[in-house]
Parts: structure tokens; C-alpha cells; sequence
């Protein structure tokens, strides 16, 4: 099994760059009906290729944005990792913006492109460690296509999703302070999830990190009580909220960005938490 240092390679980080410049220029917003599609086949297809299997729920409304179930592993004996996540992103304005918002743009260490924090990096970089996550745990990834429209569709159907039972939920993505500081955000702690915890403490403290955990979810636009995952998915179950976004990250406004530097440390984190949980 290869090291942890090595979960997250510059191939990786290529590749991760590649599938965001077209899930950003696919433009998927309500506006947009065939961005959408185009994100939801693509989406779907990489997680087949991570050998997946993928069920759709289809809006009769609006066939252009299923909802994906993805897992992979069937293991009873090994945990469970739910992860939330969508693949539509926030209308921008290109007026408003320094770069062409609809194009992936390298800046001052950055990307910048319309969702590329909320939610096209974070979802790229779980689909790109797979095969690392569920050499110790079997995973389920929940998307949906309408998260920036208030998520009506899944807030109907969330409650009726025939799932395996989950372990932890992982939230779409996670935060770093603009020090470097990594938040983690995290509700319903059990043992399990306390020692997943102190493990990224030390990953950090071990990488000149400072960790702050804060006994919460991840603020949503419309609301916690909007989220369909919060609302029907996490009940009592353990979750946890990582993920590369930073302060800078400017989500929903102008210039939304994000730091490539922080994939590697996201990455580790993820693998941190498969491996504590699989340790039992």
C-alpha cells in the first residue's frame, strides 16, 4: 500500500486541474440545462470508471439534473463513509469578475472559475482518491444537480433514498483559516469520529499545522434547515466537514478561487479518517 505522503501526487493535481477546467466551462446552472447534463454524465462516468456502482433518480421535471448515487464496497465488516456534494454550481456574472468566471484561470497561485470551491474541486479530488479511500472503507457519495436553486427536488426525495447505513457523513468540503489554520468541523461525535479527530490534530501538529475544531456543520445559503443532506440524511449520525477551501475562497462571489497547494493536505486528511475508522 503506498505511504500516505503519497496519496496525493502531482499527476493527481494535473489531473484534478484538467476535469475542473471542463466541469467550469460546462457552465452548469438552472440557466444552462445542457451544463448540467454534461457535468451529471461526466460526473457519473468518472465514478464508473473508479469501478462504481451508480443509480440515478431521475426529476421528471427536470431530466437534465438526477440525482447520483455512487458506491462502491459491500464489505460488512468494514465502516461506511458517506460523502454529500453537488455538481451545478452559482450563476456569475462575468462583468464582475477579474477572469473569464467560466474558464478555469491560474492567478497568483490560484484557481479561479465558477465553482471551483463550491463544489468542482473538492468533488474532482474524492472521486481521484477512490481507489485510496476504499482500500479501507466502503463509500457512498450523494449529489444532486440543483443545491444553488435551494435543492427542491432533493429535499423531496433525500428522505426516501435507499441507502446502506453510514458511519460518517463527510460534508462537501471543509475550511482553512487564511493563517493555514485547519477547521474542522465536526456534529454528533462519537468514539469513532473523536479519534478520527485527534488523528488529523496530530496529522497537522506533524505538518506544522494548527487545528481548530468547532462542534458544528458548514453554514449553507439557504440555511441549515435548506440542506437535504442535514435535514434527512445526518439524523444522529457522526459527520465531519473537510475539505481544501480556504477564506479566500470568495464562495458565491466574485472571483471564487481556490489554493491547488492545500489538495495535498485535504487528501491526507481523507485517507486519515478512512484509516482511522477502518482500524476500529
Amino acid at each position: 500500500m503506498r505511504g500516505a505522503n503519497m496519496v496525493w501526487t502531482e499527476q493527481k493535481t494535473y489531473t484534478c486541474r484538467q476535469l475542473t477546467e471542463v466541469l467550469v466551462s460546462n457552465k452548469a446552472v438552472e440557466s444552462n440545462p445542457a451544463g448540467l447534463k454534461a457535468n451529471a454524465d461526466l460526473v457519473r462516468s468518472l465514478f464508473e470508471q473508479k469501478g462504481c456502482h451508480v443509480r440515478t433518480v431521475e426529476n421528471p421535471d427536470a431530466p437534465y439534473r438526477p440525482i447520483l448515487i455512487a458506491e462502491i464496497g459491500d464489505d460488512g465488516t468494514r465502516p461506511t463513509v458517506g460523502f454529500f456534494g453537488h455538481y451545478d454550481v452559482e450563476e456569475a456574472e462575468p462583468s464582475e469578475w477579474s477572469v473569464n468566471p467560466w474558464q478555469l484561470n491560474g492567478k497568483d497561485g490560484r484557481w479561479f472559475g465558477r465553482g471551483v470551491a463550491d463544489n468542482i474541486v473538492p468533488l474532482a479530488q474524492r472521486i481521484l482518491l477512490i481507489e485510496d479511500l476504499a482500500a479501507h472503507c466502503n463509500l457512498v457519495f450523494i449529489l444532486q444537480g440543483e443545491e444553488e436553486i435551494g435543492s427542491p427536488f432533493a429535499m423531496e426525495m433525500y428522505s426516501n433514498l435507499e441507502l446502506p447505513g453510514i458511519d460518517v457523513w463527510v460534508e462537501e468540503t471543509g475550511y482553512f483559516y487564511k493563517n493555514g489554520k485547519h477547521r474542522i468541523m465536526a456534529v454528533n461525535v462519537d468514539d469513532n469520529l473523536q479519534r478520527v479527530i485527534e488523528a488529523l490534530e496530530q496529522l497537522n501538529a506533524d505538518n506544522d499545522r494548527e487545528s481548530a475544531v468547532r462542534i458544528r456543520p458548514m453554514n449553507k445559503a439557504f440555511g441549515n434547515q435548506g440542506c437535504p443532506c442535514l435535514v434527512h440524511l445526518l439524523q444522529d449520525i457522526p459527520y465531519i466537514a473537510l475539505g481544501p477551501n480556504d477564506d479566500h475562497s470568495t464562495i458565491h462571489g466574485v472571483d471564487e478561487s481556490i489554493n491547488p497547494d492545500l489538495l495535498g493536505i485535504s487528501a491526507r486528511h481523507l485517507l486519515r479518517l478512512c484509516e482511522v475508522l477502518a482500524s476500529g
